[in-house]
């Protein structure tokens, strides 16, 4: 195991002997120890770097694990979270949400006494996203784009889709895709969407690259509708465009003069770009649903405004965000927001999407649950067109996943 610090806060002092043991048994070398958050946050104000990894008791005296949580977050700590507890799974699992929206890396949480496999597992997961971080930030460095080069690919149209499928739980049926953007390299290298929609964005190019990608989407969807293969395309929209009032009727106008049903195309909008200018929003959903086309409210469950969007557009689907979906099946408070959400949406007539289901438990929830739709790695990762179709043809090897023949 590479090198790795850890902090252990806990006000037991034979626990803590038993989790230093355990990360020796790892190989973990670099263990410090702490009784109480106080004390902790001395530690580590005495240490020149940050530790890699805080393995943290929730009960303790004078500064407990929750305050500790916050005073963290309030000193941007980008040290790995693993949260270890005797407490029921329930207030865990709430902790560890309430951790993860402070803005802390949280591995995940454990009940004591703490098994060597799932710190272990834990930890490996650490060590597998430091160097997937790594490797990001050298890309980044790599592919560091400047408006002329945008301006270049837009104008040598070498922006493709990538397309992740969208399943039926109640027919275990394709029905869907959301097309994800992704930029062709002069080398044949992808770059993604995190290095450069925001620089499309800043430099007011994103109207052309959204254009472009509903483009790509249609001309893909007739190659579908020709291959006798029927089924939506999803396509994200940024908060930008709704600044120019132009935009929808570019779009509409590019939707009539092609073959493709205007009730196959869905238009994703973020939870939080939307509530920007609410007028203008309107002004360009409320014409694109009148022309038929479907409208989905994406990432529901990160922004603060959800229900009032509801009200107010006409929204036809509903994607769960995946940080209420993964280990739903064994997280009782994920489970009541999501119930919830299901029944408002069955009232409302919305179709419930699953975004992020990776586990075949999670799958098997939510199917019994009564969601309409999943999507996520279980299924498949976002495919070129080539592939998407081989995974078609083959059957979707997904299905013995969730006992399903192809």
């Amino acid at each position: 195991m590479n090198a790795l610090s850890v902090l252990i806060i806990e006000d037991s002092k034979a626990q803590r002997l038993f989790m230093v043991d355990l990360c020796r048994q790892m190989g973990i070398t670099e263990i410090a120890e702490a009784d109480n958050g106080r004390s902790a946050l001395a530690v580590m104000d005495s240490r020149p770097q940050p530790f890699d990894l805080l393995i943290c008791d929730l009960e303790m005296p004078d500064i407990d694990g929750i305050e500790l949580i916050n005073l963290l977050s309030a000193r941007n700590i980008r040290s790995g979270l693993i949260i270890a507890s005797g407490r029921e799974r329930s207030l865990l699992s709430a902790v560890e949400l309430m951790a993860s929206t402070e803005g802390l890396y949280v591995l995940g949480a454990l009940q004591k006494p703490v098994a060597e496999a799932e710190l272990l597992a834990l930890v490996r997961k650490y060590q597998q996203d430091d160097l997937k971080q790594k490797q990001a930030c050298e890309q980044r460095e790599r592919l560091l784009l400047g408006k002329e080069e945008l301006q270049q690919a837009l104008k040598e149209r070498r922006f493709v889709l990538h397309y992740q499928p969208k399943i039926d739980f109640a027919s275990v049926q394709l029905t869907g895709a959301e097309a994800l953007v992704r930029l062709q390299a002069a080398d044949g290298q992808l770059i993604f969407p995190n290095d450069f929609i925001p620089l499309c964005e800043r430099f007011g190019l994103i109207d052309e690259l959204s254009y472009q990608v509903i483009e790509l989407a249609i001309a893909q969807q007739q190659r579908w509708l020709a291959a006798g293969l029927s089924l939506s395309i999803s396509v994200n929209l940024s908060a930008y465009s709704f600044e120019q009032p132009e935009f929808s009727a570019r779009v509409i106008a590019l939707i009539k003069d092609c073959a493709v049903p205007p009730n196959s195309l869905i238009f994703e909008v973020t939870e939080t770009g939307v509530i920007k200018d609410i007028g203008r929003a309107l002004a360009i959903l409320t014409r694109l649903r009148l022309f038929g086309c479907g409208l989905s409210i994406d990432d529901y469950g990160t922004g603060y405004s959800s229900v009032k969007q509801l009200s107010q557009i006409p929204f036809t689907e509903l994607k769960v965000d995946r940080s209420l979906v993964d280990g739903i099946s064994t997280k009782p408070h994920l489970q009541v927001i999501f119930e919830s959400t299901l029944s408002m949406c069955q009232k409302l007539g919305i179709e419930l999407v699953a975004e992020g289901v990776e586990r075949p438990d999670d799958w098997f929830y939510l199917q019994q649950a009564g969601c309409n739709t999943a999507q996520g790695y279980l299924i498949s990762p976002p495919l070129p067109e080539q592939r998407f179709c081989q995974w078609v043809q083959s059957g979707m090897t997904f299905l013995s996943k969730v006992g399903h023949k192809s």
